[in-house]
């Protein structure tokens, strides 16, 4: 027994045990009781570890030492606590088409997720313009005509700074104007003051394109910002702007935009779909954002989701790369299947969204929208 027991535990068996009523284990002595038995005190230090546990019987079911026991519940403890997962399998298919789609594109398996995520982002009222501030907010004091020239002067001022490569960039600079001035109002003597909003335009732009690229942003500064304005702004009024900006969108500088949902949609299609060579795919996502780049000069297209005007430039896009199909009533039924897998919207719920794009594009001379384009087939 000695060779498998600690050596404190043997040499406290060894010794007698205390007597009736006293226990040095006590502050200031306390009361034991008499009755205490050897197999009292080999069950406590079993029972705490310093004796390992004893053999089982022929006949008797082996338990879990007290260690071993605690690992268990300790396990089960955690694992309670962790947020309860279903496990989720792949449709049973007699061909593993599907499993090399996963395999060729990890990506695909998320696109759920971040469809879903874009998508409760864009309905958020924090990440999206008032639709009509420009008579509730501003009073007045900003009309279309002055927000669309606006937004000319921004994509000439972002050729300056080679920011128009990135469409995402004017997208995102755009909405933040939007959701400033859906914020705060102009100060009174600053209404009809074309400076003073280009001087919201150029900060708006610098804010999107350090979210956008930091790197493209470093050749922006605000003095340069100052000078383009067209009046005495100073280093100080860019800086103070730039801070009642980001305050005013409340730091929420990521929502998603039209030109977020084009690349969103055509790059899902392209994962799933694999349909298409490069250069086509390439072309329609290069016609897509031209079309919603005519939505920013737009004050009506923010009535809509962004997810909506990227569907509708899709599907007006479709009808302007292929005329000669239009008249097609299969062709057109194709076509707005696909719109509804790629994008979830039928055409019918895209309407409005894509007669707005027609009338500001100007297509060529003959294209007319035709009530099949959005019937429910």
């Amino acid at each position: 027994m000695a060779e498998i027991m600690d050596p404190f535990a043997y040499d406290l068996l060894a010794r007698p045990l205390p007597p009736p009523g006293f226990d040095h284990f006590c502050c200031g002595g306390c009361v034991m009781s008499a009755d205490v038995t050897i197999e009292q005190v080999d069950d406590y230090l079993r029972a705490i570890g310093a004796l390992p546990p004893r053999p089982p019987a022929d006949d008797e079911e082996e338990f879990p030492s007290p260690a071993a026991t605690f690992r268990l519940r300790f396990a089960v403890d955690r694992a309670s606590d962790l947020p309860a997962t279903s496990e989720l399998h792949a449709p049973a298919s007699d061909n593993n088409s599907a499993a090399a789609t996963a395999l060729a594109n990890p990506a695909a398996a998320y696109d759920v997720e971040i469809d879903a995520s874009l998508r409760a982002t864009e309905k958020d009222p924090t990440e999206r313009p008032s639709p009509d501030y420009l008579a509730t907010t501003q009073g007045g004091r900003v009309d279309a005509a002055a927000r669309a020239a606006l937004v000319q002067w921004m994509r000439d001022f972002s050729g300056l700074y080679c920011l128009d490569d990135d469409d995402a960039i004017l997208h995102r600079a755009v909405s933040y104007v939007d959701r400033f001035l859906s914020a705060r109002a102009l100060p009174a003597e600053d209404a009809g003051d074309k400076n003073r909003l280009r001087l919201v335009g150029a900060v708006a732009l610098h804010v999107a394109a350090k979210f956008e690229d930091p790197s493209a942003a470093r050749d922006l500064k605000a003095r340069d910002i100052a000078c383009w304005c067209g009046y005495d702004a100073t280093h100080a009024d860019v800086l103070a702007t730039e801070r009642a900006m980001v305050a005013s969108l409340r730091y929420r500088l990521g929502g998603p935009t039209a030109n977020t949902f084009v690349d969103h949609f055509i790059t899902r299609s392209r994962r799933h779909s694999q349909q298409g060579s490069e250069e086509d795919v390439a072309e329609l996502r290069r016609v897509a954002r031209l079309v919603a780049d005519v939505s920013l000069f737009d004050y009506g297209c923010l009535k809509l989701l962004p997810s909506a005007v990227a569907a509708a430039a899709i599907f007006l896009e479709r009808l302007l790369l292929t005329p000669s199909c239009n008249g097609n009533r299969e062709q057109v039924r194709r076509w707005g299947r696909e719109l509804e897998e790629m994008t979830g919207y039928r055409p019918a719920g895209v309407r409005d969204g894509v007669v707005g794009l027609h009338r500001l594009i100007m297509p060529t001379p003959g294209f007319v929208l035709l009530p099949m384009f959005f019937a429910d087939f």
